[in-house]
């Protein structure tokens, strides 16, 4: 549920809007037929949702007819059932007491769509089976949605043809299309007054505090994301020591005020450091300075925001990796490199090679794996495991942690339990 809204107020009004029309519509019907739901209100949107809702039913109806006793992959059977479903869903006959429900969830979603449309679609994509979009999936969603709509079509165009892409990838692309075309957000008033038509809608009493006249798209990223790019209009920071960079700026008068030099600090240097060897005063005076470091381990100015220090070659002075200022990734954490080598011959027992995951998790690992990892579900837990198994590789294996379980279950990345996990998938792949 979004946080913009009231609930209790939010939930109302949908029962409210339901009901009365309900009433209008029933006073001269006993049901109600699939063209006549396409204008049962004046919001499109609501009209289509309750058609998905049916659609969704209809296709849950089908799979019942499946029996392990007859062969439903024949030709001849599916052509069969195919028409006996397509002439179902021309015969659409829906109760009030059936309808109501139905049309009060469409109207409760239809003003989240409106009003916080990151919310809405974030729900659904949260609520795909296996944490998975598939392309039918998305194909379905964009099909019954029409406020908003390019926002599922620019996930499917950034799809790119695949099959599927795990959900967290989704929201990824939810966030970078209320960036790019934020603008193009549909604006609420003119859905106001059409609710209003029917039930008088009270804005003030239905979200949390007013919104404004043009909804601000959710960033999708932190300004220390984009202040480094190219083209961001930031200019990068300079090459120098900080104490030479007040001679390349430029000499205007009117809009930089002139450099005061540096008062000389009266306490004297250290004889360790040595300002002929430290490569700092004389990086600008042609001095060819320090050697470089190698790439991997000397972080780029654009990347760490701060301006490149002079290294020492003095050896009483260890300088610290770079490495440790940075935040790892949720890859890098389960990463890591393996501890130690084993020196004991249970520990030597404990990490020698594995063929099964299933099988060498001991029962006490297996109830604190569900319970801490799957959330008490037991199904999610044996699923998971099982194509695990079915992997290749240690990386195969990090990658569906990382991109699905992980994400999808919130998991502690420090904890014991994803440590005693991944030292198994170490095993396992080794």
């Amino acid at each position: 549920m979004s946080n913009k809204f009231n609930a209790n107020a939010l939930t109302e009004y949908s029962k409210s809007y339901a009901r009365r029309t309900a009433n209008d519509f029933y006073q001269n019907h006993s049901t109600i037929n699939g063209q006549q739901i396409l204008s049962l209100t004046p919001v499109s949107q609501i009209n289509l949702l309750v058609i998905s809702s049916l659609s969704d039913k209809w296709q849950a109806d089908a799979e019942k007819f499946r029996s392990p006793y007859f062969d439903f992959t024949n030709a001849d059977v599916q052509e069969a059932l195919q028409a006996f479903m397509n002439t179902v869903s021309q015969h659409i006959c829906v109760r009030r007491e059936h309808l109501e429900p139905l049309l009060a969830d469409a109207i409760r979603r239809t003003i989240t769509l409106i009003f916080d449309p990151r919310a809405y679609f974030d729900d659904l994509l949260r609520g795909q089976p296996e944490f998975t979009l598939t392309a039918t999936a998305l194909k379905q969603i964009i099909r019954y949605t029409k406020i908003n709509q390019f926002i599922a079509t620019h996930i499917s165009q950034r799809m790119s043809g695949k099959p599927f892409i795990y959900v967290n990838q989704a929201l990824t692309y939810l966030d970078e299309a209320l960036t790019q075309r934020g603008h193009e957000l549909e604006h609420y008033d003119k859905f106001v007054a059409l609710f209003s038509e029917k039930v008088p809608m009270n804005i003030q009493a239905l979200l949390r505090s007013h919104v404004p006249d043009s909804i601000p798209s959710a960033p999708g990223r932190s300004f220390f994301d984009t202040a480094t790019e190219s083209g961001s209009g930031v200019p990068p920071a300079p090459l120098v020591p900080i104490e030479n960079a007040a001679s390349i700026v430029r000499a205007d008068e009117n809009t930089v005020p002139p450099a005061v030099a540096p008062v000389p600090d009266p306490t004297p240097k250290p004889m360790s450091m040595d300002d002929t060897t430290s490569g700092g005063p004389m990086f600008l005076d042609g001095d060819s300075g320090p050697e470089p470091v190698a790439p991997i381990s000397q972080p780029s100015q654009l990347q760490t925001g701060a301006i490149s220090q002079p290294t020492t070659t003095h050896t009483d002075q260890p300088i610290a990796s770079a490495s440790s200022e940075t935040t790892p990734t949720l890859n890098d954490t389960l990463r890591e490199t393996a501890q130690p080598e084993a020196t004991t011959v249970a520990e030597t027992f404990h990490r020698a090679p594995i063929e099964s995951i299933a099988r060498s998790i001991s029962l006490n690992q297996k109830f604190r794996f569900i319970n801490q990892l799957f959330n008490g579900n037991t199904g999610a837990y044996n699923q998971a495991i099982a194509e695990i198994d079915t992997l290749d590789s240690y990386g195969q294996a990090l990658d569906l942690i990382s991109y699905r379980y992980a994400s999808q279950y919130l998991w502690d990345m420090s904890s014991d339990e994803v440590s005693e996990l991944v030292e198994i998938l170490k095993r396992r792949f080794s």
